[in-house]
Order: structure tokens, then C-alpha cells, then sequence
């Protein structure tokens, strides 16, 4: 997972609203394997093995954001408090076990004035554990992520899904639009055309599918590789260019043959 799960995607931003922006990290993973799980929606009851599960919005209560208030953000425009400027070393260092809800004061270069900068920095759970469970298929996995992390479909960019029972590659698994690695090796899949749906994913780069069904299958690397031609990693095996290149030719052969088979089979059922 390392290099893969390092930034969130942010808009560009110039001059002073660049200064006021927050500082994006990816948090710790959340670890639901080994939990049994038999459905998707069984995570929002379940609580995971590590990480933090996002909490529930809660109503904030009437003297919250005062003046002085322990743990109060600064309004806007408004320096931070003397206890939170303290306190900003000591919370960069647990920067890595934040939560996805919890900001910190990072100190950044120096102000002209001589006072250091002080920016917010906010860690985002971007990966999830799902690996070892009894799941057969990942239907409302958008659905049911929101519930243990902030906006799913968006900051989703490693998920692990091997050792499950799933049987194909479902259209919910597509809608995680910065997915870059995806583990479903140890599962239930039979067809090798089914991969070729993520090559919708235009940011995946790291696959696995070993130990499923077409993995038997004598062109099982060369149509993997043929069909998702943005990979740089198979089965944690690297990707050489002279794979990609031979992959790609030998995928556009077979996806002519397979047109004209299915032609034929047209023209022979008219001819019936």
C-alpha cells in the first residue's frame, strides 16, 4: 500500500485561499478482515480491527467554537488560541494515528512578520480492509462506506478484497473513481472477460486476481494486462513494457476474433 495511498486529490488553489486550505493526509487503514462478514451493510453496526471508524454527526453543542474553549477551532480570520499554538508540535508528531475527523495546526514556513504559519491538517481514511470475510458480493459497498469514512466514493484508493467469495467484478466496484489498488485475489471468479470491466478504474495501477478461477487460464497474464493496460503491478509481479506492448496486440486480436465469432453466430441464426 505504500506510494499509493499518499495524497488526496484537492483542487488547485492560488494566493491567500491557498494559504487558508487545509493540509490532506491519508490516515491509518480501516481493518474489517477477519470479522465474518456476510454483506456489505454489515459495516455499518461492525466496528474495525484498527483504525477509526468514522463517528456519527453529531448536533454541536450551544457553547461550542467559543473563545478560549478547549479544543475550539479559530473562526475565521482568527489566530489560533495560545493552548492550540502549544499544542501544534505534539500533535504533528501523532499526525499518522489521527483519525479521519481529527485536525491539527501544522506549522509551515515563516509569515513575513516573523510568526510562523500555522495551517489545519486534516487526515482522510483512504483504504479499507475487507480480506477473510464470507462476502459473495460487494453490491452497496458505496453505500455502506459511508458510514466508517468520509465521502467514499472520492477518497477510496486501496481496498482489499481477497480471500471473500465473489464470483465477478460488480459494477459498485467501479464507482471508486481514484481507486489505485485493488487485492481480489483467493475469490470465486470465472470469467476473464469480467476484467475487463476496470479499465474503467483509469487510476488503478496495482491488481491482483491469483488464486481465482482464471488463473488457470494459459493467457490469464497476457489478457489481464491486455485488457486493464493502465497496471504497473500484477499479483505484486511488476509489469514490464515488453509485457504491455505484446499484452496489447495479442487483446486487440482477440477482441477481433471474438467480433467475428460473434458475427457468425449472428448470421448463422438468420440463416436458421
Amino acid at each position: 500500500m505504500a506510494g499509493l495511498a499518499g495524497t488526496i486529490p484537492m483542487p488547485a488553489m492560488r494566493g491567500a485561499h491557498a494559504a487558508d486550505a487545509p493540509l490532506v493526509a491519508s490516515g491509518p487503514p480501516l481493518d474489517y478482515s477477519f470479522k465474518e462478514l456476510r454483506s456489505c451493510a454489515e459495516l455499518e453496526t461492525e466496528e474495525p480491527r484498527s483504525g477509526t471508524k468514522r463517528a456519527p454527526p453529531e448536533s454541536p453543542p450551544k457553547d461550542a467554537g467559543a473563545a478560549g474553549a478547549p479544543g475550539a477551532e479559530p473562526a475565521a480570520g482568527e489566530a489560533p488560541n495560545e493552548d492550540a499554538a502549544i499544542a501544534t508540535s505534539t500533535m504533528r508528531s501523532n499526525a499518522p494515528h489521527l483519525s479521519a475527523s481529527t485536525t491539527a495546526f501544522a506549522t509551515r514556513a515563516p509569515a513575513p512578520a516573523g510568526k510562523p504559519l500555522k495551517r489545519v491538517m486534516r487526515m482522510v481514511t483512504t483504504s479499507i480492509k475487507l480480506n477473510n470475510n464470507m462476502l459473495e458480493t460487494v453490491s452497496g459497498l458505496p453505500m455502506a462506506l459511508e458510514f466508517v469514512m468520509p465521502n467514499p466514493v472520492i477518497n477510496l484508493q486501496w481496498v482489499d478484497l481477497s480471500f471473500n467469495q465473489l464470483v465477478t467484478i460488480e459494477p459498485d466496484l467501479l464507482r471508486f473513481v481514484n481507486l489505485k489498488a485493488l487485492y481480489l485475489h483467493g475469490n470465486c471468479i470465472k470469467a476473464l472477460s469480467a476484467v475487463d470491466r476496470l479499465k474503467k478504474l483509469s487510476k488503478l495501477v496495482s491488481l491482483t486476481m491469483n488464486g481465482n478461477p482464471i488463473e488457470s487460464s494459459r493467457v490469464y497474464r497476457t489478457y489481464v494486462i491486455g485488457a486493464v493496460p493502465q497496471l504497473r503491478s500484477l499479483d505484486h509481479s511488476t509489469i514490464t513494457q515488453d509485457e504491455v506492448s505484446a499484452s496489447a496486440a495479442w487483446y486487440k486480436g482477440h477482441q477481433e476474433r471474438a467480433r467475428k465469432r460473434a458475427e457468425a453466430r449472428e448470421n448463422a441464426g438468420v440463416d436458421d
